[in-house]
């Protein structure tokens, strides 16, 4: 409930807040504003209105939220605060960066004697309107400024506010990114047009454009990035998701534009190749665009992709820098195996059209369609191979490398992907086919059936391909798992020692056997002395004798180092301490589930992996489940409808 009255207080206090700011700015730009018989009537009048209405909401929830942040220290350390304090920042400072940008390219139009109507914002806008918007957004940002200094000044580390903290510099990074993106982009884009065409006003508008972007833009990125990395001395900021989840986006952001762009150069060179009439100046112009986005975001790939792989050599744990590794390779991948199917679909259709309908490949709009197939194809097989190879011949390799990699949750979503992805479109294209030809037997006229069909066919073998190359790595990777598990459950004996009628052993024996078939498994009775040669890895025993053993095996137990496993039973008693040596697995239960817990944990032990115990579904994990769901209907829904349409085509 505390939760819900937060939200409600703090998401009127912020409405209200900007309705005020933007009423204020209104109404201060409409009281300023003079020989403008417009700024007299609307903009007076609503912003007026704006800041009678503002204020009460304003001043009543805010105070609400100040009282309840004063009097109790976990409202002022709350998420919902931090959120609401670090929002207002960002809503009152980039209005500000926003108007300043606008001032600057203002006078740089001025300067180089273009219109303001050029003008990358607020074109209609003067400078005294951007002045006045400058000016009420930073009062309010300077008092929230302060509020969130005192508040930092007593909230315990580690709240809520540090992540929310986090949160709010990465804004920040890629906001001023984005600006020192567009200003090379601008600055690229002037360069090169004005070197083959000339001198014109809307290039002279990018090279004015490029000009201010940079000026606010380079010292607003070097200033939020050194923030950045001085905080990550700090363990809590080097260690964090979040970071690591801003290099990948960062990185992959980079990445896909540059493909992209260079998809686009390629096609435009492979139309020249092939005979398209084009001069130096028009070449250039249809280049420049992607030229000049694509050469940014290729320092922006450069540069975080270095910061992305230090970040992961950091980490202590080899086994989680190779998966955040491959997480990386795995998403390139998938992305040029995309690239290379629609290429080759591409390029067989432009096969059949010029086979079977007797269209020249010169023909109209037929060389276009070969430049884009093999322009796609160009840029996207490289990249599959480049990132495929090591990923396969690091899921081929013997020992725990290669283990880990074939058993990585990120290459099983890959490959389960890719055979989903061959699955589904394979039977939606064979279902179009037999429409198709059955149409056709039944009398209907269908125009270049024998085109459509081989078209079809092309495509059906492409996902046959790609479900059985994939499907195969699956196979492949489950009997080298299965070699390597069965390898290490050889190699780890287990001892289960009985006290009674031989229902425990029984027991943990049937589950052994199920869990774990090839796991050597021996039954000692406690009253017998261990045999000498026993050299087990894992140990069981009921929790009642792990906690008071008998002398018969209390010596032998003082000086075994393995792993030991006690089995709480219904029924036990002694359950008030548990020494450190020992494992348990659960809380008191009945024997047959006990015993599953225990195959299962040896079963981990057995395979080099954490301990994780079952527990029942959380709360949240049931949400999952639900929303996992609803969205799997969503999109069966939404492979339905289309295989319906493909039916109904023609």
């Amino acid at each position: 409930m505390r939760t819900v009255r937060r939200l409600y207080v703090y998401a009127v206090t912020f409405i209200s807040l900007e309705i005020v700011v933007w009423g204020a700015i209104s109404l201060l730009r409409s009281i300023i504003c003079t020989g403008k018989s417009v700024c007299v009537g609307g903009d007076l009048s609503q912003g007026l209105a704006a800041v009678l209405v503002g204020i009460p909401f304003f001043l009543i929830h805010w105070g609400l939220a100040e009282r309840s942040a004063r009097r109790d220290g976990e409202e002022r350390a709350s998420g919902v605060r931090a959120v609401f304090l670090y929002g207002i920042l960002l809503a009152t400072l980039i209005p500000i960066v926003q108007n300043i940008l606008a001032v600057l390219d203002h006078l740089a139009l001025q300067i180089a004697g273009l219109s303001s109507s050029q003008a990358m914002f607020s074109a209609n806008q003067t400078w005294t309107d951007n002045l006045i918007a400058i000016f009420i957004n930073a009062v309010f940002a300077a008092y929230f400024f302060a509020n969130l200094r005192s508040d930092w000044r007593v909230i315990r580390p580690g709240d809520a506010f540090a992540d929310t903290r986090r949160l709010y510099r990465f804004a920040w990074l890629i906001y001023s990114l984005v600006i020192v993106v567009a200003a090379v982009q601008q600055l690229l884009r002037f360069t090169l047009n004005v070197s083959s065409i000339g001198l014109n006003i809307g290039f002279r508008a990018s090279g004015a454009h490029g000009i201010v972007l940079a000026l606010v833009g380079v010292p607003l990125w070097v200033f939020v990035w050194r923030v950045i990395q001085s905080s990550w001395a700090e363990p809590a900021e080097r260690d964090s998701t979040l970071r690591l989840g801003m290099l990948y986006f960062l990185s992959l952001a980079g990445v896909i534009t540059v493909l992209s762009s260079a998809g686009v150069m390629v096609n435009v060179i492979l139309h020249r190749l092939l005979g398209e009439p084009m001069n130096l100046a028009a070449f250039i112009s249809k280049i420049s665009n992607s030229v000049s986005i694509g050469v940014p975001l290729a320092g922006v790939w450069a540069y975080y992709g270095h910061r992305l792989r230090l970040a992961i050599a950091d980490s202590p744990d080899a086994p989680r820098r190779a998966g955040m590794r491959r997480l990386y390779a795995y998403i390139l991948s998938a992305i040029g195996l995309a690239a290379t199917f629609i290429g080759l679909a591409l390029l067989l259709a432009f096969v059949v059209d010029i086979s079977i309908g007797g269209i020249l490949w010169r023909g109209p709009g037929l060389l276009s369609r070969l430049a884009e197939s093999l322009a796609t194809l160009l840029v996207g097989l490289p990249v599959w191979i480049f990132f495929w190879r090591p990923l396969q011949a690091e899921a081929l390799q013997a020992g725990d490398a290669g283990d880990h990699a074939r058993r990585s949750l990120i290459r099983r979503i890959y490959l389960y992907l890719a055979l989903f992805a061959s699955v589904v479109g394979g039977m939606i294209l064979a279902v179009s086919l037999v429409n198709m030809l059955l149409r056709s037997l039944f009398g209907s006229t269908i125009e270049n059936l024998l085109q459509q069909a081989l078209k079809d066919i092309g495509v059906l073998f492409l996902f046959v391909g790609l479900g059985l190359y994939h499907g195969g790595r699956l196979r492949e990777d489950g009997r080298r798992a299965s070699e390597a598990l069965a390898e290490k459950h050889a190699a780890f004996p287990v001892l289960v020692f009985e006290a009674g009628d031989g229902l425990f052993s029984q027991a943990i024996l049937e589950a052994l056997r199920k869990q774990v078939p090839r796991l050597p498994v021996a039954v000692q009775e406690v009253d017998q002395p261990v045999p000498p040669d026993a050299a087990p890895r894992a140990v069981v025993l009921p929790a009642r004798l792990a906690l008071e053993p008998p002398e018969s095996i209390q010596r032998w137990l003082m000086d075994y180092h393995g792993n030991r496993l006690a089995v709480p039973l219904a029924g036990s008693d002694g359950m008030q301490k548990h020494p450190e040596a020992w494992f348990f697995t659960g809380g008191v239960q009945p024997l047959p589930r006990a015993a599953a817990q225990a195959a299962q944990m040896i079963r981990q032990w057995a395979e080099g992996q954490p301990v994780r115990q079952e527990s029942g579904p959380s709360g949240w994990r049931i949400v999952v489940y639900v929303l996992a769901a609803l969205f799997g209907l969503e999109i069966l829904v939404g492979l339905v409808s289309v295989g319906m349409s493909l039916i109904g085509r023609g």
